[in-house]
Order: C-alpha cells, then structure tokens, then sequence
C-alpha cells in the first residue's frame, strides 16, 4: 500500500520519494517538484569513483530502454569520458519481455559484451529487465564479471532469485543511505492482525465504494496468504524513509505556513504555491536527522556500496564502503570471483607515467597505449596526447618531462685524441726542423745543392709552417678560423710544391731538352729560381682572394649529428672555391709527376727525380682518401681528418725526400761527391749499355 503512489501531491507542488531522474533537478522547468532520494547525477558519479578507485577503465554499459535506464546510461557516458574509462559496449535491453524480438536485443547484446573481451559490466535497469539480462548471460554461459548494479534491481529478489545466479561473477552496487522508520515494522503487525477482523474490512470496502470502486475494490487471492515473515525482508529496504521524510516535509512546510504551535495550528486557509517558500528555507528535522532540499529541490543523503556476499547458498547484502562527497571502500571485506579473489583487471589503456604520451589503439579513441617520448621531445601537462619537440638548442633522452641544453662540441685540447695528434705534429715538426738543420750544415755540399740548395730551406720552413696549421683546427671554431683554415693549408703546401716544380723542370730540360737546356736553365737555378717561387705562391694568393669572394667555409652549428650536443664545425660553402684552391696545388703536383716520374739514371748516378716522384704520388694517395672521407663526415672526427692529412702529407715528402738524403749525408759520406751528384739527372746511355 504504501508504495501504490509515486508522489505526494498538493495541488501545483509535489514532492517525490521515487524520481530520480537528473531532468526533474531543472527548478526553471519543474520549479514545485521536490524529492526526497538522490538523482541519478550522484549515482553516476558514485559508479564513475568506483571504477577509478579500482583502475577499471575499459568496460561495458547496459540500460533498460526506459526513461530510468536512458537517462542514467547518457549522464554515465559524459562522466565517463571526462574520468578516463573507455567505453567498449554500450546499449539498450527491452522492457517489454512479452515483445518477440526481446530475446534476440538481449541475445544480440550478451554477444557484443563477451566480444569486447570485458571484465566489468555498469548495469542502469528495473528488476525484470536485468533479470531477463542476467538470465541470458547465464544461458549463453557468459564469463564471469563484475556487475556494477543500482538499486533498481540489486535489492530485488527478482535478480536475487534467478537460478545459478552465483555463477555470474561479483556484484557490487550502490543502493541509498536510509534509516529505519521507528515503529513502521509495530503498524504493519498491527495491519495483518486488523486484516483478520471482519470490522476492518468491512470499513476497508466501504471506502474504496466511495473512493472507486471499478480499481480499488478488486481482489488479490494471493495477498490473502502473505504473513508478516514475507514481508520482514521488504520492511528494512531504503525506499521506506523517503517516503516517511516526503511526509513530513509538507508537514513541516505546513507547520511553518500556519504559524503553529506545539499545541495547535490557527485555523486558516493556505495556498499550494504559498508553501514553496517554507519547502525552500529552513531545515526540519526527522527522527533527529536534519534534512534540506538543496538547490535542485533534492536531498543527497548519499549511499551505501552492496557487495552481494554468498555463504552456503544464502545472499546477504553485505555493506562494504559509503559515498558522500568522496568514496570509501573496505576492499578487503570483497571477495571477488577471481582465483585469488583479488579485485580482476579491466584496462584498455593504464595511465601513462611522466614522459609517456597516450597513442590511440584500434577504433576506440579513447583507447590508447602508452609510448614513451622519443629522444629530444618531452611529455607536456598541457596536452598528454603528444609529445612536444625540443627547441633546436636542446635535447632531451627517451621518456622525458623537459629539455636541456645542448653542450658545445668541438675538438678540445686535452682530448686523448688531439693529444696524441699534438704529440705526433711535434715528432713531425722534429723531424723537419732537425732536417733543416742538416741540410744548413751541409748547404755547399753537392747533395744538397744537387737537391735545390736554399730551396730546401724554404720548403723546410712551410712544410714547418704547415704542421703548425694543425692547431687552428683544435679548440673552438670561428667564422674567421674556419676561413682561414684552407687558405693556411694551401699557401703552405704550395711553398713546397713550387721547389718541387722548379725542381722538375730542371729535370726536364737536363733530360728531354738537353740542346735548350743551356738557354733555360738560368730561370730554373740560381736567384731566378725565387722567382719562380714568388710566381707560383702569387697565383696561390690570387686563388685564396677568389676563395674568399665565391664562398669561403664558415662555422655551422650542427644540432641533428650528434644526440646530446652541438657539434661546432667548419662546413664547405662552395666546393667550387675548394676545388679552386687546392686544385692549383694539385696541378702542380701533376706537373711534378708528369716531369720526373720517367726520368731514369745509371747505377753510379743519384735519382733525384725518384724522390720528387714518390712525394708527389703519396700526396696523391692521401688527397683520394681525404677528400672522399671529409666530404661526407659531419662529426668531431671531420678537423681530425683535416690534421692527419697535414701530418701524413708532411711525412709523406720528408720520408719520401728528405729523409734518403738525410741518410746519405749522416750514413754514406763517401757518396757525397760531386761525381755521385753532378749531372745526375743526365742519361749515359753507353754506361747503361755495358
């Protein structure tokens, strides 16, 4: 009897114990409706805390094609896109069994569910809708979940009863805080008991004849056997305080309208809408508990998390947290349907730790993995869905929350490398200088003469000068160290190439134009000889100027080469003005190659020819490998290249020229004479014949 009615009405307001629908919380459309139970707006945010407090984020939702089950699944799928739980399944069951496609709908939606490969089921229905869903997952031998219920079926002993219900899996649910009614269990005693007299009912028949007597006045054979025991479980159910609460809120609004006393009420006559002002304002109190209509014309009384708890067959509905504000669980009064009764995992996604971006998987959107952040990008707060590349001066390692500055990169002094590098210019610069020396002790020898005389002494001292180059190369780079690095290089290289060459051309005059020599050789010997040097080294300075004007090389900060640093290094602007530069140098060479490199001697002459042949062809060998290696490495290694070409080209001509003679001044004396020298480029070919 109590619950025949949804509501309690008086005239335009009306006060609910049963409608919990968010709709009915807009005052501007409804602004006379009350109610005395929470919205579904604090149940679905009550389900959304559960989930997250058990890291469930890929799961499954069901609500009965009703206004109840409507409603509340769309309020649970736009909190649960702003709470980061994903959405596998989501549909409807019918509530209209007797329907034949119901069980198709109901078939057709256990399928999806257990295709979705869920653990966790939000269920938003009456009792004979989830009955009908439950009886089927049972049936269909759906896998065990957990069954996130309402009050709506959770309590009712429709669901509680359905066959092998246990083999379901875990129930848990929210049902609304409520205290006992005080004396409500004495008057329904009372009731059976007045049942049973004949005065009761006749009074009873008359006022449903006044009342209506087509509806009220029929008869239930089946209520005639209901005892107090049946009911003993229905007596303690959260939906009696509401319904007493309802009651007295008018009572109270009433109260205040008329101005009573403890001891009676004026009599007057009231309005409906002049008690939305006292149903508004002040808090009234039932069974010491203070109640007031909020804001939305509710009262949140908050509720209590069910866990369905069986032992030996008997269900009890077992209490196992409370939600107010926030949520509160006592896990381990919940004994899941796991092997270790341990709460199970649902995820599509787990939350992505600092420096990990969130990749979307498959077709669901809000279904990712976590990657982390690859090298010089960072995970930002602001947008965790990318991954913020680094400024170009930057860097950062895998899986990182910010960027750092990259350190500069060049070749520094006290490297093992360049100390080893260092360490091997000073034996080359030695080697010259103690070779200059030699040869300034013997200078009037006709070894040395023979060789170029002063001429060594100069292309000593840049072959001295060039080794020295190699230190604009170690330390810091410039603009004007890198511009200067090439020119240093060549002019120094062409100083020695340019004896070389007036060298060669006297070996050429001696041995293929013997009837011109006379005339020519006067611009090739003596002081002439130096003018020849002067040309060659003027033509170098005009390449060096036209270097300078087309593109000399510049300092290039290189961010991309090295991970973590920025590698300072001298780039080609134009490899036309390179090849400019040092391909003077490299015609000379050839020149020297082409003169000497066929020039032969007898037995009892010295070759100097030989040796300006196999310095030349070494520099050759060296420059192949040098260029094919330094136009193309963009590391530290790049000035690396540059000094060992320097100091093995140096060795190259010293080992190659120097050095022979060297051995004969300090070892073979005895082959120092103007006979072993004179004319030594001049073929005998009778002394050849014998």
């Amino acid at each position: 009897l109590l619950f025949a009615s949804l509501s309690l009405l008086s005239s335009n307001s009306q006060v609910s114990y049963g409608a919990s629908s968010e709709k009915l919380g807009n005052t501007e459309m409804y602004p006379s409706f009350y109610r005395t139970v929470p919205s579904d707006k604090n149940l679905v945010e009550a389900v959304v805390l559960l989930l997250n407090k058990f890291g469930w984020n890929w799961i499954a939702t069901v609500g009965s094609d009703d206004e109840y089950g409507r409603g509340a699944q769309g309020l649970f799928l736009s909190r649960a896109g702003n709470h980061s739980i994903c959405i596998a399944f989501e549909g409807l069951i019918p509530t209209d069994l007797a329907d034949p496609k119901a069980k198709n709908q109901l078939e057709d939606t256990i399928k999806l569910i257990n295709n979705t490969k869920v653990n966790i089921i939000v269920l938003f229905a009456f009792s004979q809708p989830a009955q009908a869903l439950l009886e089927h997952s049972i049936s269909m031998g759906l896998s065990e979940k957990v069954w996130i219920g309402t009050e709506a079926w959770m309590l009712s002993d429709i669901a509680a009863s359905i066959p092998n219900i246990q083999s379901i899996g875990t129930v848990l649910g929210f049902v609304m805080k409520a205290s006992t009614v005080p004396g409500f269990r004495k008057y329904v005693a009372d009731l059976f008991t007045s049942v049973q007299q004949d005065k009761f009912c006749q009074e009873s028949r008359e006022f449903n004849h006044r009342m209506n007597s087509d509806t009220l006045d029929t008869h239930c054979k089946q209520c005639d056997h209901i005892s107090p025991h049946d009911v003993s479980s229905t007596l303690s159910h959260s939906q009696i305080q509401p319904v007493y609460v309802a009651v007295h809120s008018v009572a109270y609004a009433l109260h205040r309208a008329l101005g009573c006393t403890h001891q009676a009420c004026p009599k007057a006559s009231i309005r409906s809408w002049q008690l939305l002002h006292f149903m508004n304002t002040l808090p009234f109190k039932v069974n010491s508990q203070s109640f007031r209509f909020d804001q939305s014309h509710g009262t949140n009384t908050g509720y209590k998390l069910i866990f369905w708890s069986w032992k030996n067959g008997t269900l009890t509905y077992l209490p196992v947290g409370d939600y107010e504000e926030s949520l509160y669980i006592n896990k381990s009064q919940i004994q899941f349907h796991t092997a270790d009764q341990k709460e199970p995992t649902s995820e599509c996604f787990r939350h992505c730790k600092p420096g990990q971006f969130r990749q979307l998987k498959g077709f669901q959107l809000c279904c990712y993995d976590c990657t982390d952040c690859p090298e010089n990008t960072f995970w930002s707060t602001k947008d965790s869905s990318t991954c913020t590349p680094c400024l170009e001066h930057q860097w950062s390692p895998v899986r990182s929350t910010r960027c750092y500055d990259r350190s500069e990169r060049y070749l520094f002094w006290n490297e093992p490398l360049t100390i080893a590098l260092l360490t091997l210019m000073s034996i080359t610069i030695s080697l010259t200088c103690l070779t200059a020396a030699l040869f300034l002790k013997n200078l009037e020898t006709p070894l040395v003469q023979a060789s170029g005389g002063k001429l060594n002494l100069f292309a000593l001292f840049t072959l001295t000068l060039l080794c020295l180059s190699c230190c604009l190369y170690i330390g810091k780079p410039s603009n004007n160290l890198c511009m200067i690095q090439q020119m240093v290089y060549a002019l120094c290289l062409n100083g020695c190439f340019s004896t070389f060459f007036i060298k060669s051309l006297e070996i050429t005059l001696v041995t293929e134009c013997p009837r011109c020599a006379p005339t020519f050789l006067q611009w090739v010997t003596q002081r002439r000889a130096w003018l020849l040097v002067a040309f060659c080294l003027l033509t170098e300075c005009l390449f060096c100027f036209c270097y300078l004007h087309l593109g000399p090389d510049y300092l290039l900060a290189d961010y991309k080469s090295l991970p973590t640093q920025v590698l300072l290094v001298c780039n080609t602007e134009s490899w036309f003005a390179f090849a400019l530069l040092h391909g003077y140098n490299a015609c000379l060479a050839s020149v020297c190659f082409l003169c000497t490199f066929m020039v032969q001697t007898s037995g009892t002459k010295y070759n100097i020819a030989r040796g300006i042949t196999f310095a030349i062809l070494i520099y050759f060998i060296i420059w192949i490998f040098f260029v094919a290696i330094f136009a193309t490495l963009k590391t530290v290694l790049r000035p690396v290249t540059q000094i060992g070409t320097i100091l093995t080209t140096s060795l190259g001509i010293l080992g190659t020229y120097y050095i022979p003679k060297c051995y004969i001044i300090l070892l073979k004396p005895d082959l120092n004479t103007v006979d072993y020298f004179q004319n030594s480029v001049k073929e005998e070919p009778e002394e050849d014949s014998k």
